[in-house]
Order: structure tokens, then sequence, then C-alpha cells
């Protein structure tokens, strides 16, 4: 089948523009050709571990077989609402209509949460129909096959019936049939696609009809009313809707998914900065975006698309893995800047795709250290693998991501540090310009709230909030959206530093901050401020760990605001601060202002409300405020003096016998340490 493309709408210059024709091989074609199962028998034959993984495929296949195709009542709910309202625990499922919280042990029924178990069984359909088609094709047993056209005839004659709703129960374009949301539609909409194109051979004509008619193209068209433009959602729906254009060779399709003013090329074009990072800034969704991207550009090599090698501006696809082997902790994680968790790089199979396509000898350093008995290393990966280039890392700035990474030592247990300035990540960014995450032998020290289910109140009230990240809050309120910009770096042998501007923040509001790390046991940071008219500043820093003692001062009656409100045991200390025990590390604080100003020691949540890490905030009240911070990772507690030379600053630390200075012009630009 010869399938030429074009696309209605404008892209370049007022004339529909032909993309070119792609030969279409016979079904399979999306997740395998038939030319490749012999290689996926053939891998399972030489290694015991890919074996293994092909027997759970099948037995999972033959569960499938045994069990009678009932689909749900209804469409499923909004996974973020599965969690405790009170303190933001997810939930357990006890049973389709009770869910617990793990940490206050409160049971929850009935909407949403009972539609959330409902959203997964979706999903187990879904994902039943992909282990099929695969069996099928390794085995070439009739009864997958069977039993995957038992499920898509199933959803062919119920699909429609589902009605239209978003994730409050509306019928509104965004939502879904089967989700309630067109990204649920669409993830669900891929494994559907891809098991049916395992099987299409076994179809009859009137079975790819009903199929077609009944639940791919609804579906797809239910996707393709919802447009997000260049988002990680539009991703999954590009996916999706490709998907079924390949599947049933639908050229406008196909067209709407790799080429139009939202498809996949645009998404590239235009999300993937040159530091290799996801615009969002997120890199769980960075992950997720390439995890949305991998089904059509998997398809499209299989179809003549080239997609792997679409390149533009020097943006492409392989910059989304590049980025990360960059960007990592020396632990091979990522931290978890904005609506994120930690993402460890190493346990992503997403690389057996990136070296198969590119072959690049760092993806083999992931793959070693990850899972070996992931599906993709089974369908697609490249076994054995070669010899692994190792990866290093160093004190780097990447400007267009907007992160000064800076690094002392070696391997995994070098001291790291990254100071975010860059851009603020849409809708899923955090108000938190020059923000610092701290890690040593891989575990974080000062550290940032990531995120949680959406649909909790710890996500808005403290997640997204300026006082939960270690950066700078006026008058009790967030910060704005912007772009920050780094004023100076300087990567020594034996010390690194950077300086950066935070951007218009806050009205009438210029904040700086300086970071350095003056060897791998020592970290000093230098806040300045400057403001028209006399503000009340806010700097904050929250520890992964637990105060040795519990600090000592008077009470603090918190302010009742986003955020300020989940802070506890908060007291006002003109002490030395008690060290935090960080195991196996101890580490120790100081804070210093001027002009001089208040301290409050207490704890903020972790994960959930009932979990508690040490949280210090220094109040500075005035038109100019300079803040100093030393972290000793040491177990030492610093002493530090902050002197100010003109528009230059010195912030000098003491620990034990050994003693630093952080020198910093705002004005000029520079930055440097002295020890």
């Amino acid at each position: 089948m010869r399938l030429t493309l074009v696309v209605s709408g404008l892209l370049m210059g007022s004339l529909p523009m032909s993309v070119g024709a792609v030969a279409l091989p016979p079904h399979p074609r999306l997740l395998l050709t038939a030319a490749e199962v012999p290689q996926v028998q053939a891998r399972a034959a030489a290694d015991p571990v890919l074996k293994a993984r092909l027997d759970t495929l099948l037995r999972a296949a033959d569960r499938a077989l045994k069990e009678p195709v009932v689909l749900p009542d209804r469409g499923g709910q909004w996974p973020h609402w599965y969690a405790c309202k009170a303190d933001g625990g997810n939930l357990r499922t006890l049973s389709p209509t009770e869910h617990q919280c793990p940490v206050c042990k409160k049971v929850y029924t009935g909407w949403p949460y009972d539609d959330v178990v409902i959203l997964y069984r979706h999903g187990a359909l879904a994902h039943a129909v992909r282990d099929l088609g695969v069996a099928y094709a390794v085995t070439g047993q009739a009864p997958y096959a069977a039993k995957a056209r038992e499920v898509l005839l199933a959803y062919a004659e119920r699909y429609t019936q589902y009605p239209l709703h978003d994730k409050n129960g509306q019928a509104k374009v965004g939502g879904g049939h089967v989700g309630p949301q067109t990204l649920d539609e669409a993830v669900w909409l891929i494994e559907v696609c891809q098991g049916a194109d395992l099987v299409w051979s076994q179809l009859s004509a009137a079975d790819r009809q009903r199929i077609a008619g009944g639940l791919l193209r609804p579906a797809a068209e239910c996707i393709r009313r919802h447009k997000m433009g260049i988002h990680n959602i539009q991703c999954w729906k590009n996916s999706a809707v490709g998907l079924v254009g390949l599947l049933l060779g639908d050229e406008a399709l196909v067209a709407d998914a790799v080429d139009s003013e939202h498809g996949f090329k645009q998404q590239i074009a235009k999300g993937v900065n040159l530091d290799g990072q996801w615009y969002e800034g997120a890199w769980g969704y960075h992950f997720y975006t390439m995890s949305a991207l991998v089904p059509l550009a998997e398809a499209g090599e299989r179809c003549g698309l080239g997609l792997y090698a679409f390149e533009r501006d020097g943006r492409g696809f392989r910059k989304l893995f590049d980025g990360p082997l960059n960007l990592a902790m020396p632990s091979f994680v990522l931290p978890n800047f904005s609506d994120s968790g930690f993402v460890n790089v190493a346990g992503s199979a997403l690389y057996e795709y990136a070296f198969r396509r590119w072959g690049d000898p760092r993806y083999t350093d992931v793959l070693r250290r990850g899972k070996a008995d992931s599906l993709e290393a089974l369908l697609i990966g490249v076994r054995p693998l070669p010899a692994a280039v190792e990866r290093r890392s160093q004190s780097t700035n990447y400007r267009d991501a907007g992160y000064a990474v800076l690094q002392q030592g070696a391997g995994p247990d070098a001291t790291w540090l990254c100071l975010k300035y860059g851009p603020h990540g849409g809708g899923h960014g955090h108000p938190d310009k020059l923000n610092v995450i701290l890690a040593r032998q891989g575990k974080v020290l000062a550290c940032d709230p990531g995120t949680g289910k959406y649909g909790v109140p710890i996500h808005a009230g403290w997640q997204k909030t300026s006082i939960a990240h270690n950066t700078l809050t006026v008058d009790e309120a967030d910060q704005k959206p912007t772009t920050g910009r780094c004023l100076a770096f300087v990567s020594e042998p034996m010390w690194a530093a950077a300086l950066a501007e935070a951007g218009p923040v806050y009205d009438g509001v210029t904040y700086r901050r300086a970071a350095a790390l003056v060897s791998e046991q020592l970290v000093l940071v230098l806040d300045l401020v400057e403001a028209k008219a006399e503000r009340t500043c806010d700097l904050a820093l929250h520890v992964a760990g637990r105060w040795a003692t519990a600090p000592a001062g008077e009470p603090v009656a918190l302010p009742a605001r986003p955020g300020y409100s989940y802070l506890q045991q908060m007291v006002r200390t003109n002490a030395p601060l008690p060290l935090v025990t960080c195991e196996p590390l101890r580490l120790g604080l100081a804070v210093i202002s001027t002009p001089d100003g208040v301290t409050w020691a207490g704890t903020g949540p972790g994960a959930n409300t009932q979990e508690r890490l040490p949280a210090v905030v220094r109040r500075v009240r005035g038109q100019h405020a300079a803040v100093g911070w030393a972290l000793a990772l040491d177990g030492q507690t610093p002493t530090l003096a902050l002197v100010a030379e003109g528009p230059r600053w010195m912030l000098a630390a003491t620990v034990g016998e050994r003693a630093a200075r952080l020198l910093v012009d705002p004005a000029g630009g520079t930055v440097r340490v002295e020890t």
C-alpha cells in the first residue's frame, strides 16, 4: 500500500504541503513486523532473562484467555483524584469500592474513587489486547488472536455508548469515553492499536470494518477534537491518532499526527530545548513525553516516516535521550523540579529504542544499570550489549535549559548542586526561580517538594508555592512565572560557583543568588535582594532528613497563607541551628543576613503532611537584603560573616580549622571563591 500524505493546515506558506509517499508494509507494522518476530524469538532463546520475560507475557496472555470479556459499565476517572484529601497520601485499592489511605487509614468510597479503579480496568483490557497480539505473533497460536478479536469487537459495540465525560463528570470536549481526558483515551488507544495490528491478518473484512467504524475512528476523532498545541498530552494524542492512521491506511490521520501545526515534528521543533530537555522543565514529564513520542516514531520507522531522523534548528528526537545523561545527578537520578518526582535514568527502558536506532555506546551504560527484563528489551533490544561507555558528569552551565550544575568529586558519591534559573515550564512549572537542589553520596540533602496527585489540597497549597522551595518569597506571595538568566559561571579544579538573576518574579524587586561548591564538604549560598520599596523577604531552606535535636526558641504564629500554613513546629531562634541527620551524613547549617532578620526553624511536609522534614526560613524586612547560607556536609556547624564592600559582597565561612570566602559582584557579574 502506498500512502500519500497531504496536510491541509498552513504550516509553511499558504498552500497545502505534500510530505511525500509512504509505502506501507503488510500487517503487522506498528509494534513489530513479521520479519522482526524471528528476532524476538532468537533473543528469548539466547538470553535466559528475556526468555523469562517472554514467559511472563505468555502467562498473562494465557490468563486473559480464561477470563470472560466483561467491559466496565462506564468510563473511568482522573487518577489524580486517587489520593487522601487530608494528607495527600496515595490511596490503596482494597476493593472496587473501597480505597484506603496508607498514612491515616481513612477509607474512601464512591465517585470519583470507584471510577479511577474503572479506568485502571479499561487500561488492563487494552494491555491484554497488546499482550495477546504479541503472544499470537510469537507463537502463531490462533486462540490468542481470537481472544484479542473478542475484546476489540466488544469495545466496537460499546465504545460510542460510553458517555463523553471529563474529570469533573461533564460532557465537554477534552474529555473521553473510556477516560476523563483525551490523554487517557490516547494512552489506552495506543495499546489497542498495537494489539489490533498484530492480529489484523486474522480478522475478517467485516470484523475490521466493525472495529474501525465502532472503535478506532470514533476514538481518534474524540482525541482530534481537542487540540493542545505544544504539550506532552498532545504527543500522546498524536501517537494514538497516527497509529490509527497507519493501521487503517488513513492519510489524513497520519498527516494530522505527524505534520500538522501540533504534530510530531512541531512538538520536537518547538518543545525540545538545545540542552535536550522538554520545555515543561519537569523530568517526569520529559520521560512521559518520550514515552508518548516513541510509539509513533517506532511505527513510523516501520512505515517509512523516518521520525527518528527528524531535526530542525539543532532540535531532534535524539536530544530528549541525550539531555538526561548530561543533566542527571552523579547517581543517574534526575532532580524532582516542578511537577515531577525523582526520575532514575538508569531505570528507563526507553533507551532500548535509542540504542537500537542510534547505536550511541553511552546508552549501554544506562541499559546495563537498568532492568534487563523489560518488554522493550525483548521486542527490540540489541543483545548482547557491547561494552558500556561510562558517563562522566562535571560542572556545566546549561543556558538553554537554565540550570547551573556544580560538582565536586567524581563518581556516584560526588557532591552535586543545581541552581535553577531557566524557563518556568508552563502549567507544570513551579514558582521557584533560583531554587537549588543539593546531593551527595547519592542522597538528596537540600530538597524540592516535587509533586503528588493534582486533585488533593497539598498540591496547590504546598507543592506549588514558593515558600515550599529553596528560594525567595516576598510579602508571603508566590513568585510570578518568568525566565531568569545566568550572570556568571566558574568551574575550577577545587571549586565551582554560579551567579544568576531571577528576572521579574516580583514587581519592583531584583533577586540574585550566588551558589558555590567550595569543596565536596562545604556549600555557600548568597542571596541578594533589591526592592523599590520596603518588602518582607523570606528565604527558605528545606532538607531531606531530620533534626538531630529539636530547634529551641519561641513558637511562631504562622501566616494563614498558601504554603505557610503547612509549616509546623516553627520557632523563632537566635541559637545555632541543630545538626540535620541525613543518613549516613550529618549536615551543619548556618544563616546570616543584613539587615539583621529573624530565623524560623521547624518542619515542612515531605511526601505527605505526616512526613516532616527540617525547614528553615530567614525573614528580613527592608528595601535591600543579603542572606548568606552555609551547609557543611561533614557534621560541623559553620560560623558566618557577611561584609559589603560597595556593590560587592563577601560571605566568609569558618568550619573547624577551614575557612572560605564567597566573593560576589552582582553589578559586574562576577563570582569567585577563596579558600
